[in-house]
C-alpha cells in the first residue's frame, strides 16, 4: 500500500475504509449519496439456525469498504463524519491507497455481484493436509466454510479433535 505523498500523477486511487461494527451497509448508501463511487465485495455464505440453513451475503472483508477518488489531491476529510464510517485507513494521517490491480482481481472474481469461490476449493468432508505454519504436515477433515477463504478443519492434535480456521491457500487435499 502506498500513501498519497508517494503517488504521482492524477488518476483515480482506491483507499480503505474502516466501518463501525456491522454497518458496512449503512456507510456504503451513505457515501454513496455524497457521491463517492464505493466498493464493498460480498461472498454467500451457508447460516444454520434453528435446524434451518440459508444463504446470506456477508462482507469479504468484515468491517471495510473501498472508495474510489478522482486523484490524490480529492477530498476525502468529509469520509470520516459519514455515518457508518469509524475511520480511513491511513498512514501518518495520510490515506495508504490500495493497488488498482487488487480491486480489479476481486471484481474479477465476481458472479452475480458476489465473489465466487474459487472452482479448485476445497469441499466438506474432504481430507487435507497443512503445507506450512504452525500446523505445518497435519492431516484433517473439512468440517465447515468460513468467510474470507478459510476453512474449519477437524484435526487429531494431542490426541483430541480440534477443530481449526485455516487459510484455504495453506491446505493441499490428500
Amino acid at each position: 500500500m502506498n500513501c498519497f505523498v508517494s503517488q504521482q500523477g492524477s488518476l483515480a486511487i482506491w483507499i480503505a475504509v474502516n466501518t463501525h461494527p456491522n454497518r458496512e451497509r449503512s456507510a456504503e448508501q451513505n457515501l454513496r449519496n455524497q457521491g463517492y463511487e464505493v466498493y464493498g465485495p460480498v461472498i454467500r455464505k451457508q447460516i444454520r439456525h434453528a435446524r434451518r440453513v440459508s444463504d446470506v451475503l456477508r462482507p469479504l472483508f468484515p468491517g471495510y469498504l473501498f472508495v474510489r477518488l478522482n486523484d490524490t489531491q480529492s477530498r476525502w476529510r468529509p469520509i470520516l463524519s459519514t455515518v457508518g464510517v469509524r475511520s480511513v485507513v491511513c498512514t501518518r494521517d495520510v490515506p495508504c491507497i490500495l493497488p488498482v490491480q487488487l480491486i480489479d482481481d476481486l471484481k474479477a472474481r465476481e458472479k452475480d455481484g458476489v465473489i465466487a469461490r474459487s472452482v479448485s476449493s476445497p469441499q466438506l468432508g474432504e481430507t487435507v493436509r497443512v503445507g506450512r505454519g504452525a500446523f505445518d504436515g497435519l492431516a484433517g477433515k473439512i468440517i465447515d466454510l468460513a468467510e474470507n477463504d478459510r476453512l474449519v478443519v477437524l484435526m487429531d492434535f494431542l490426541n483430541r479433535p480440534v477443530r481449526v480456521k485455516i487459510s484455504s491457500d495453506l491446505l493441499s487435499v490428500v
